[in-house]
């Protein structure tokens, strides 16, 4: 079985980070959140640049839809806005994070489609906890909310959606074994796009 993909890894980090912000923001007032998204900034520049380090140690960069040096760049646009402009996501930071998760319930939809098209009987689980996620958020970013409500929201959405984003991926990677191990399945690689063929 492969090993975790560092594309993974990053959605595991981002996973804990929701929890833990989603705990703080409940009991923090926005005001002193300047220096935490500083040290955050700088954090997502480092995970950009080291995105990017490890494309050039990748031996499957052929392989399609690899846009790491992309998202590597991205990330660390993302964190010098964050690092040098922390007071823009201070005063925005419950829909800044509503869109986040927005994004990465959208990643859980493609595990979920996924899974359905292994005929595994979990991806509908995955599938409803991705969309009641991304509800949730549409609430935040939408409606007209007062800011208590909507601090009390935000800690649920990302509470939620990052223990989803843990299980999904623990589930994921059962299934994969499962489904490999139940059929002898070929790789090839042709013009740099892998080619499953199962018996």
């Amino acid at each position: 079985m492969k090993k975790m993909r560092f594309e993974k890894w990053q959605l595991i980090v981002l996973s804990v980070f929701y929890i833990v912000f989603g705990i703080i923001s409940a009991a923090v007032p926005r005001e002193q959140f300047l220096t935490f998204f500083n040290i955050l900034g700088l954090i997502i520049m480092v995970i950009g640049a080291f995105s990017i380090f490890i494309y050039f140690l990748r031996k499957d960069y052929l392989e399609e839809h690899n846009f790491q040096v992309a998202f590597g760049a991205l990330y660390i646009m993302a964190g010098m806005i964050v690092w040098l402009k922390p007071e823009l996501i201070v005063s925005n930071y419950p829909l800044v994070f509503a869109g986040c998760v927005v994004i990465d319930s959208a990643i859980r939809l493609q595990y979920s489609m996924n899974l359905f098209r292994m005929k595994d009987q979990g991806w509908l689980w995955v599938f409803v906890s991705a969309l009641a996620a991304i509800a949730l958020a549409a609430v935040i970013l939408l409606a007209d909310l007062g800011h208590d409500l909507q601090r009390i929201l935000l800690t649920v959405l990302l509470c939620f959606d990052g223990i989803s984003n843990l299980a999904t991926l623990f589930y994921e990677r059962i299934a994969l074994k499962n489904y490999y191990r139940g059929a002898k399945v070929e790789v090839e690689v042709v013009d740099g796009e892998r080619i499953e063929h199962r018996k």
